[in-house]
């Protein structure tokens, strides 16, 4: 398959970006759908730019012109609905052949969490249409734990709610190489793929392994509302699964480990100046 057959959507964001180098690190070029110049020159050492608006359908029939595979993934914005309905059509018009879909862990018709709601709506569109089809359902980014890095570190407090409820994470790299592999290989049509590490943590437990790579204690605040996503993790809806192993052909990577190579970075960028 010639690689300008697949196209990336959403390729200069936290997933995106991390795709098409894993991508191009195994010899394949794709498409990448972008807006704007400066996404162009992000993307041009991994990927060949193309110009389309997810916003604007008229701009989507070049770009999706002889795609065989597509990944669609919406950017968690007020428009998030739109970018990934006016995707999916546009690649029904163009004839794509097969479709990987970035969810979530927690998608969910009737969710009271709009984006869940949204990816559950489209996981059964997309199930409908007859093609090829893969859903890629990560939980939390280990780059996204903890949210509020500045509480953690210059107050020592961790503003994470859930009481006693676990929070499960996965590093964005190991989802591209699953991302990549899903579109590049066959064997995965029909696949709905819940995608965690190993790790799984409580509030408290995260709050203590963090004190112990920054040197000092830290403490659960305890204002933190119980809502959102927080309120799944209270409710048990987080658990590991051993797919991304499965699929990585290795152990995914620990969130200890990633801690270790990038807190360096988040302490710099982080230093008053």
């Amino acid at each position: 398959m010639d690689d300008h057959g697949i196209l990336i959507t959403g390729a200069s964001g936290t997933l995106g970006s991390r795709l098409v180098r894993s991508l191009a690190a195994h010899g394949v070029q794709p498409r990448a759908l972008v807006r704007t110049r400066e996404k162009a020159d992000q993307v041009a050492p991994f990927a060949t730019p193309i110009n389309g608006d997810l916003l604007a359908p008229k701009s989507l029939e070049a770009a999706f012109r002889d795609v065989e595979r597509v990944f669609i993934l919406g950017q968690p914005t007020a428009d998030m609905e739109v970018l990934e309905r006016n995707a999916i059509d546009a690649a029904v018009a163009a004839g794509v052949r097969r479709i990987v879909y970035m969810s979530n862990f927690t998608a969910l018709v009737g969710s009271a969490l709009r984006p869940n709601h949204i990816h559950g709506v489209h996981e059964g569109l997309i199930a409908s249409l007859g093609i090829e089809w893969t859903v890629l359902g990560p939980t939390r980014y280990m780059t996204n734990m903890p949210f509020d890095w500045p509480s953690v570190l210059q107050d020592s407090l961790l503003h994470e709610g859930g009481g006693g409820g676990t929070m499960t994470c996965i590093d964005p790299d190991d989802v591209a190489a699953i991302a990549a592999k899903v579109l590049t290989e066959e064997g995965h049509h029909g696949q709905t793929y819940k995608l965690t590490s190993n790790d799984a943590f409580t509030a408290a437990e995260l709050a203590e392994l963090l004190g112990a790579r920054i040197g000092h204690v830290v403490t659960v605040a305890d204002d933190t509302p119980i809502g959102g996503y927080f309120e799944l993790v209270a409710a048990g809806s987080y658990h590991t699964t051993d797919t991304a192993e499965r699929l990585l052909g290795r152990v995914p990577r620990a969130y200890a480990h990633w801690l270790d190579e990038h807190l360096p970075r988040i302490r710099s960028e982080l230093k008053p100046t």
